[in-house]
């Protein structure tokens, strides 16, 4: 057994087994990627590692398996794919992420090729622990669900981290009044108002730190620089395997738009918003209809810089993604019934009404050429304007 002190949880116990899964090459990339990206261009402390987080992950599983009972096989498979969850995300967390994605990658993919790389160094099912990172299993719920071992501690930790108060979370009653009822993870009507705490902070931190205007910019223009690195010949499958230093050399080292972009996040000259269309301006359904029309944001962003006359970078569109309207699958036991969340809190269908006031098609550009793009984005996208006027 060894203890690693975390600030989130204090002392953290690993076995054997999981000490030699943290102990390779892979989980020890972790180390050098953060967990928020970019965040702490606006949130400067928020410097913690995916590392860190999967620590947490594992531990905070482990919880859950000793208040539900669980026999020890069942243990292990949920600490080691708590433990090994996030090993396959890129560098800078998100951007990579929504870069790999658009290439048909996701990083549960290759989180799991590194569970099979590593299979000789742990005892669990290394089947049923990708299963369990996919959430393909009902115990899955636990490391990948609505309330689950992830959710908890990103939360927790990307609150402590960055000095933000919304994160607090009283976990301990969530997992205490937790249940397997027909092979389905159910929790106790007493743990209502826990439940509730978890919800309202994921509300409040997702308004003020995972959507905050300066970090969505300066994510997309990582982006940006990213695909262009991409386009230089790079192959994605590199990038994903890189952590933030290795790729903070490669990007400076590049030629052309991509170090461009890159030098302008390190020395913090973001550009700044030309245009936000946003809810008070139109419609969920009419913001639905742009991201659907908008089918090529770099052929849109094109086409603004045509006609502003300058190089297609220095205009970056972030096009609407609309949250799905799905119910919250949390189900609450009364009794010997097992009934929906929202039966029983109104919070759940307050903050699914909630969702997507953040949602907005933008347009970006440096801060001296603002004028110029917003007259120009406004021209270009007046025919956008007009089939959405009865939207606004």
């Amino acid at each position: 057994m060894k203890n690693i002190q975390d600030a989130l949880h204090g002392y953290i116990e690993l076995s054997h087994e999981e000490v030699e899964v943290l102990d390779s090459s892979e989980m020890q990339r972790l180390r050098r990627i953060k967990q928020l990206g970019l965040s702490s261009l606006v949130y400067t402390s928020a410097t913690h590692t995916r590392f860190q987080h999967s620590l947490g992950v594992m531990h905070l599983a482990g919880k859950f398996s000793k208040s539900l009972g669980l026999d020890e096989n069942k243990k292990k498979e949920l600490r080691i794919a708590g433990l090994l969850h996030d090993s396959g995300h890129g560098p800078f967390s998100h951007a990579s992420e929504v870069v790999a994605e658009k290439h048909g990658i996701s990083h549960e993919d290759l989180s799991c090729k590194v569970v099979d790389k590593l299979e000789d160094r742990y005892s669990a099912d290394s089947d049923r622990v990708k299963k369990i990172i996919k959430g393909e299993l009902e115990i899955g719920n636990i490391v990948a669900g609505d309330i689950d071992s992830d959710r908890m501690d990103y939360l927790m930790r990307d609150a402590h981290a960055s000095g933000l108060k919304h994160g607090q979370i009283d976990y301990e009653t969530i997992i205490r009044l937790a249940e397997i009822d027909s092979r389905r993870l159910v929790f106790d009507r007493k743990a209502v108002q826990a439940l509730e705490s978890l919800f309202t902070a994921r509300f409040h931190m997702m308004k003020t730190l995972y959507q905050h205007h300066t970090s969505l910019i300066a994510e997309k223009m990582l982006e940006r620089s990213l695909e262009n690195f991409l386009e230089e010949g790079n192959e994605i499958d590199a990038l994903m395997r890189m952590d933030d230093y290795t790729a903070h050399s490669q990007l400076k080292q590049s030629k052309g738009v991509a170090s461009d972009l890159y030098e302008k996040i390190n020395d913090r000259k973001l550009y700044k918003r030309a245009i936000v269309w946003g809810p008070e301006d139109i419609s969920r359904e009419g913001l639905k209809s742009v991201a659907e029309r908008i089918k090529d944001p770099r052929k849109l962003e094109k086409e603004i810089a045509e006609e502003a006359s300058i190089p297609a970078y220095e205009v970056i569109v972030d096009t609407p993604s609309i949250p799905d309207t799905e119910k919250l699958d949390v189900k609450i036991k009364s009794g010997q019934t097992v009934r929906p969340l929202s039966q029983f809190s109104p919070i759940p269908d307050a903050l699914e009404s909630a969702r997507g006031r953040n949602v907005a098609l933008r347009v970006y550009a440096p801060e001296k050429k603002l004028e110029r793009v917003t007259n120009c984005a406004e021209d270009v996208l007046r025919d956008y304007s007009q089939v959405l006027s009865k939207y606004m």
